[in-house]
């Protein structure tokens, strides 16, 4: 995407030289001599991003500031000084300013700033195309509600939409729909039209995992080349939500629970004190509160984010849902493999209505899409599904979720619903567990492989002879 500037600079060498420099790094730039022709010239059209000198004759880069934030409230304006204060730079951030940069011959800062900018514009933007659809798709009605336990859940939720303010954890079995959930929650919430951010935990390296949440200032530590605004930042007027909430850091845990209690943070190397407004939201297939008994998850953090806790029940719990979820898949999934599948039939509503879904609501969006892609009619039938799922026994209805049955607890790990058929390989055997062990881990490599008790390098390996 190419981006326009309003470059604003009184010296005509300088400012030449600055328009040439930033069209060398892909930016559309137009410029002003004056804060007036600046003024004039936004009348009729509004750039991308504002670049405003500080000191320049009659109106000075504040004034210009003031008049562009009553008639331009969403415009980035980042000021540009050789002789600054840090008066200046409080004033210009309590007029609205997106960044206050130092002037220099090789332009690092401003780039910095720039980057910054466009990157948060790139993110308003995505959120604002978006926003169009997640009113439809993460409506309360689309939700499929049919069965007893959806019901009472949902009563739940339209009864926590309402309220804003309060901390929710969703816990529930892999693949139930935590995320889609949580952003249900937040598109029918007063704060659907400010963004809904997710932190995946486990796949955060740990030693970025601060960087990332809080943000860090230039020159904090190596390869901080500039300021960068963190997730929470971001999420400034809206949610976010941890996934898996149970693999953040201890030490992070202890900073994310003064952040969820202040209301506030401070970047990475930074000194000042940033309020947020921000929904928390978490979630997990893990016990917890056992996790908080083994030292695993301070129990402070645990008590804070406990306030609602929201339990989606597993698929099995949900059989007036399973065909009405299918039949939404079958659509779907016809839809975006072009193929002429209209139907669900009736020996396949059989199969699904016996089968026990250990990976819940995603292992039924899978394997009707796989079963898609290999139906030459119209009509899915039980031949189309994997003989595994034909083949498995009525399962009863189990004892509702608790986080202890899932597969986050390794001890746990082995409680994998597989069955042993004569004439299958050893071979085949390990890549049926290994493939359902991925799976219920949402296709996370290193935490499947600490599940099989083996390295990621090793579940590679045995992996790689049936990828080839």
């Amino acid at each position: 995407m190419t981006w326009q500037l309003l470059l604003v600079e009184d010296e005509a060498s300088v400012r030449e030289a600055f328009a040439l420099r930033l069209s060398d790094h892909g930016y559309m730039v137009q410029t002003a001599s004056s804060g007036e022709e600046a003024l004039g010239l936004l009348r009729t059209a509004e750039p991308d991003i504002l670049v405003l000198d500080l000191v320049m004759p009659n109106l000075t880069g504040l004034d210009v500031l003031a008049r562009v934030k009553q008639t331009s409230p969403n415009l980035l304006v980042i000021l540009v000084t050789a002789r600054g204060t840090v008066k200046d730079a409080v004033e210009a951030t309590k007029l609205g300013a997106f960044d206050f940069v130092a002037k220099s011959i090789d332009m690092e800062d401003l780039l910095h700033a720039l980057s910054r900018a466009t990157q948060l514009l790139t993110l308003q933007r995505q959120v604002h195309v978006q926003s169009g659809q997640d009113v439809d798709r993460y409506a309360l009605d689309r939700v499929i509600a049919k069965s007893p336990a959806t019901q009472t859940f949902m009563n739940q939720v339209r009864e926590l939409a309402k309220n804003d303010r309060v901390t929710v954890l969703l816990q529930g079995e892999t693949g139930t729909g935590k995320q889609y959930m949580g952003r249900v929650i937040h598109h029918n919430s007063p704060r659907a039209r400010k963004p809904c951010i997710e932190v995946d935990c486990p796949s955060i390296p740990r030693e970025l995992f601060e960087s990332e949440l809080f943000g860090h200032e230039k020159g904090s530590f190596t390869g901080a080349v500039g300021r960068k605004t963190g997730l929470i930042e971001l999420a400034e007027g809206g949610t976010l939500m941890f996934d898996e909430i149970g693999d953040l850091p201890l030490p992070l845990q202890a900073k994310l629970l003064r952040v969820i209690e202040e209301r506030t943070f401070r970047r990475v190397g930074g000194s000042a004190t940033i309020p947020v407004d921000v929904r928390f939201m978490a979630a997990t297939n893990r016990n917890l509160k056992e996790a908080v008994t083994k030292g695993e998850f301070r129990e402070d953090l645990y008590f804070r984010l406990n306030v609602v806790t929201l339990v989606i029940p597993p698929l099995r719990e949900r059989q007036d849902d399973i065909i009405v979820l299918a039949e939404q898949f079958l659509m779907r999934s016809a839809l975006s493999l072009r193929k002429p599948v209209r139907h669900l039939g009736e020996s396949a509503r059989t199969v699904l209505l016996r089968y026990h879904f250990p990976g819940n609501v995603r292992e039924l969006s899978n394997l009707i899409e796989r079963a898609v892609l290999f139906c030459p009619g119209e009509t899915l039938e039980a031949l189309h599904f994997p003989s595994d799922v034909r083949e498995s026994p009525m399962q009863p209805v189990g004892e509702p979720f608790s986080p202890e049955s899932t597969i986050s607890d390794t001890t746990n790990a082995a409680r994998i619903h597989l069955s042993f058929r004569l004439g299958e390989s050893l071979t085949d055997l390990e890549d049926r567990i290994i493939t359902e062990v991925l799976q219920r881990s949402d296709g996370n490599k290193s935490l499947a492989a600490k599940h099989l008790g083996i390295t990621r390098w090793m579940l590679d390996r045995r992996r790689k002879p049936h990828a080839e």
